[in-house]
């Protein structure tokens, strides 16, 4: 066993140290948070000296501007970021098996389109986009917004699991063929199995990217019941002021099902990671 040395606890103190600037705005949020009304004109730094959760209490009653509550736009971001995932993952991981396992020039073509979508910004085609929602009904609803979150992480989805397929070795989808499977149930039963960590870093990347997303939410759902978590909290900004604290606090709000989620999956998101990287 590695004993407790010298040199172990400089590396401790040198982590610690390097944490700090991360660590120093999650303590600023934390006591804008806590600080109570009479509180409010003392230094950002300085502790609460009377913490109180009145302002989470209130982010949590008045967000939306009076346009959906904040449970409500919780259950919207879930049910949202929940069907984008599950869409990109039925779609791209068959698109990606068939883009990585054909060799003509024209999946080769189909592949630089998806990997030149990737670094082209949204706000190029956000105009003809609404005029298209618009002509189609879909505004305001929550299957249009699906509907752009979906095309918006099409792309990345299928680059990712293009590219790890193409690690894959092909004896196992031999043999299944020799056994008589037809292409599906190769797909199915040999080939998606092996793609898990690959979707695990589908379903993390276009997760956060859609309960995160705030531009997209406001133009397709904006002032409607559908809105999702970042809008909502932006209803405490106002034309000439900003609530800071209720600000703060519903972030946190909206920042805890994925700290909570991260903390039960982090070996798995991180297995995940690894292994497409080295994939």
């Amino acid at each position: 066993m590695n004993r407790y040395g010298r040199w172990t606890a400089f590396r401790e103190a040198g982590f610690w140290i390097a944490a700090i600037p991360m660590l120093l705005p999650v303590y600023l949020v934390l006591t804008t948070v806590l600080r109570g009304p009479e509180a409010r004109g003392e230094s950002a730094l300085r502790p609460p000296g009377d913490p109180t959760l009145g302002n989470v209490e209130r982010a949590w009653t008045e967000a939306g501007g009076g346009t959906v509550s904040f449970s409500q736009a919780l259950v919207n971001s879930v049910l949202t970021t929940a069907a984008v995932v599950a869409i990109l993952v039925v779609v791209a991981a068959p698109a990606g098996y068939a883009l990585a396992r054909r060799g003509s020039k024209l999946s080769g073509a189909v592949f630089g389109m998806f990997a030149f979508a990737l670094i082209m910004p949204i706000q190029l085609g956000i105009i003809p986009l609404y005029g298209f929602m618009v002509d189609a009904g879909l505004t305001g609803t929550r299957a249009g917004l699906i509907l752009v979150y979906v095309g918006l992480q099409m792309p990345l989805a299928v680059f990712l699991y293009t590219g790890f397929i193409r690690g894959l070795p092909t004896a196992y989808e031999e043999a299944a063929r020799v056994d008589g499977a037809r292409p599906l149930r190769v797909f199915a039963g040999v080939v998606f199995p092996l793609v898990r960590p690959v979707t695990g870093v589908v379903a993390t990347l276009t997760g956060l990217f859609v309960w995160n997303d705030f531009f997209v939410a406001l133009v397709f759902v904006g002032d409607t019941d559908k809105v999702t978590l970042p809008v909502a909290v932006y209803s405490f900004v106002g034309r000439f002021a900003a609530e800071w604290p209720l600000i703060f606090a519903a972030a946190l709000i909206a920042a805890g099902p994925v700290v909570v989620l991260f903390g039960f999956a982090q070996r798995t998101i991180m297995k995940g990671f690894t292994s497409t990287l080295h994939g």
